[in-house]
């Protein structure tokens, strides 16, 4: 069994590890969020999954979202609101309704049917990958194996090219406005519509031929930020967490059935998430001692609901072993949890499962304490992981 001293990102260890006994961090805090305005941002794990459960009195955010990150003047640089209503397209996961369900229904058979398409070829990338950076002896396992992997499976699945995979990593990661992207994803979708090809954008078209260009770029570009990208930073902060656990390390080696529980801690423990998960309260309702208005923004706390101590009394502690009886947050709950699940998890056991019988030992090149994550509210991702491998004969 692992230690479960394993350090993370220091914000997070801070607020999970280092607290006193039955200290919680805070269960609901208001936070201003963009011009949406004020709203409580939600890091209790029993407040978090009910708000997620029910869908008649929290819904999508999207009319809020869309402000979120904006800033206070509001204002497009050709003075026009960004907001007006006949320019908000919504992708699913900012959708109810029969909407939502018409275009879910419709993601979930395209996305199904792509993995089950190149998942072998999907697999051979992963190894290689992997493989390619374990002969370096010390590598960065973001750039020699996060990334190239991500970048397989923007291409495979969606058909990306790297103009577009590499606007998508800026706009997760450097601030790059989102209605800029979205501009150039319909450029591309329109292009895509008219010569379509052989992946996941074109299927969704050919199954949904009523969505129009703008809401097949709003759901491409969710696929990509909330799918592809998360994925990176899982199997980076797999890594990480290895790095640090010999024994987790030589368990696994020798047993692959515990990959399945691996993957499931990672993404508990060293969530790729931060805070990626909006809703809005439809009706007046209490969260956490709050009184809620209608139309209050609420964001999903994840990384630190997936390390509260009220439900899982060891939560701060790192451990494969622990079965999957825990329900994360990692990816939503319930109508609109994260499509990519299956992709996910496939891939980043397979990086994981190729990494580890490839190696017999490896660890970190600095300090946990001296790596440094991206400035992001949203996201955990690593700027860099150095560390040093030595491969299996």
């Amino acid at each position: 069994m692992s230690e479960g001293h394993i350090l993370f990102r220091r914000t997070l260890d801070e607020r999970t590890v280092s607290r006193e006994p039955g200290e919680q961090p805070g269960a609901v805090v208001p936070v201003r969020m963009g011009t949406a305005g004020l709203g409580l941002l939600v890091n209790d794990h029993r407040e978090a999954t009910r708000i997620l459960s029910d869908v008649e009195t929290y819904g999508s955010a999207g009319e809020l979202m869309a402000s979120v990150f904006d800033e206070p003047d509001g204002a497009h640089p050709d003075g026009s609101h960004p907001h007006a209503a006949s320019e908000e397209v919504f992708a699913v996961t900012q959708t109810d309704g029969e909407e939502h369900r018409r275009v879910r229904r419709a993601l979930r058979r395209v996305i199904d049917t792509r993995v089950r398409d190149v998942s072998d070829r999907l697999v051979q990338d992963v190894r290689q990958a992997v493989e390619s950076a374990l002969a370096l002896g010390r590598l960065d396992a973001v750039a020699s194996i996060g990334v190239p992997i991500a970048d397989s499976v923007m291409s495979r699945l969606l058909g990306l090219d790297e103009k577009l995979v590499s606007a998508l990593r800026a706009a997760v990661y450097g601030g790059y406005p989102v209605r800029e992207l979205d501009a150039t994803l319909v450029d591309w979708v329109r292009d895509r519509r008219a010569r379509p090809a052989d992946d996941l954008v074109s299927d969704l078209m050919a199954e949904l031929p009523s969505l129009d260009d703008r809401h097949v770029a709003a759901n491409t570009r969710l696929l990509a930020l909330s799918g592809v990208e998360v994925l990176a930073a899982l199997i980076t902060n797999g890594i990480l967490c290895l790095a640090q656990d010999p024994k987790t390390q030589s368990l696994v080696r020798d047993d692959e059935t515990l990959l399945p529980g691996l993957v499931h801690e990672v993404q508990r423990y060293a969530s790729p998430i931060a805070r990626g998960i909006y809703r809005m309260s439809k009706k007046p309702s209490v969260i956490g001692g709050y009184a809620v208005p209608a139309g209050t923004l609420l964001v999903i706390g994840v990384d630190l609901c997936n390390r509260d101590t009220s439900v899982l009394p060891d939560a701060h502690r790192f451990d494969p072993t622990r079965g999957r009886d825990f329900e994360y947050l990692t990816f939503g709950r319930g109508k609109h949890s994260c499509l990519g699940i299956p992709v996910t998890r496939l891939v980043a056991a397979q990086a994981l499962r190729v990494f580890l019988s490839g190696t017999t030992s490896f660890g970190l090149t600095v300090e946990p304490s001296e790596l440094r994550f991206h400035d992001t509210a949203v996201m955990n991702g690593l700027v860099e992981l150095p560390i040093w491998v030595e491969c299996a004969k």
